[in-house]
């Protein structure tokens, strides 16, 4: 069983919605609507606390209403990856690796531009037998990325029960957050979660002393979070991006 919300939002509200989207608030997926938009929960306390913030009512979903996660079509991501559901079955293009695009009550199953953009940085700069942190890993994604680009070892950790769970299949995953890691524990630490929780987590992240692949944030905001940083590279798309930085000094 799942749960929707359904708000009444213009284009540009839903965009800053977004932006500013909480962790606590896992979305299922969306569908836009002529006067709005309709947000799928699978937890029914997520969507109470959402209509609650957000306006709207609470409704339970038919399982028939999911017909539109069998419409996400494979998508290729970079130059090495194949995001597709993992009820497809079409062969792997030549010189990629596959990737389930998971329909999940998480964040992270590839549509999404920051997603993206973590997949096309981490096929350039992560390197054979890395030890990779993800934090805030959601359905697992870029653990998963990571071990198929050959990362020596892949940790995770989310505070959300549900990406957890789902999030163990492609690495070692605890519930809780960064403050949890030891400075040095990672050649690399990737992050892709909303502006909010960034803001939270920078300061244990700098902690870590390692180069950061962060994303969840739009173009006008890379100066707030990358202060102390100097950046290797960045990515843009559709307003979102994700930038590779490394602690100055």
């Amino acid at each position: 069983m799942s749960y929707s919300v359904r708000i009444q939002r213009t284009a540009e509200e839903w965009e800053e919605l977004l932006a500013d989207w909480s962790g606590d608030y896992p979305l299922q997926g969306v569908i836009e609507e002529a006067d709005g938009y309709q947000v799928f929960f699978a937890s029914a306390a997520t969507a109470e606390r959402f209509a609650l913030a957000h306006g709207g009512v609470v409704a339970p979903v038919a399982e028939a209403a999911h017909s539109w996660w069998e419409d996400w079509e494979p998508l290729l991501i970079g130059q090495r990856f194949f995001l597709c559901p993992p009820w497809r079955n079409e062969a792997t293009p030549a010189g990629r690796l596959r990737l389930a695009m998971i329909g999940a009550p998480v964040f992270g199953g590839g549509e999404h531009q920051t997603t993206q953009l973590c997949l096309e940085l981490l096929e350039e700069v992560l390197r054979p037998g890395q030890r990779v942190l993800d934090v805030g890993t959601g359905t697992g994604i870029l653990s998963a990325a990571a071990r198929a680009l050959g990362a020596g070892t892949v940790w995770a950790c989310d505070v959300e029960p549900a990406a957890v769970e789902l999030a163990r299949e492609h690495a070692a995953v605890w519930q809780g957050s960064a403050n949890a890691a030891r400075a040095g524990c990672a050649d690399l630490v990737v992050c892709n979660i909303h502006l909010a929780v960034m803001r939270e987590i920078l300061p244990d992240l700098r902690r870590l002393g390692t180069p950061l692949l962060l994303s969840g944030f739009l173009a006008d905001q890379i100066p707030e979070l990358t202060a102390g940083l100097h950046v290797l590279a960045q990515r843009e798309k559709d307003g979102w991006c994700a930038v590779w930085a490394e602690p100055k000094g």
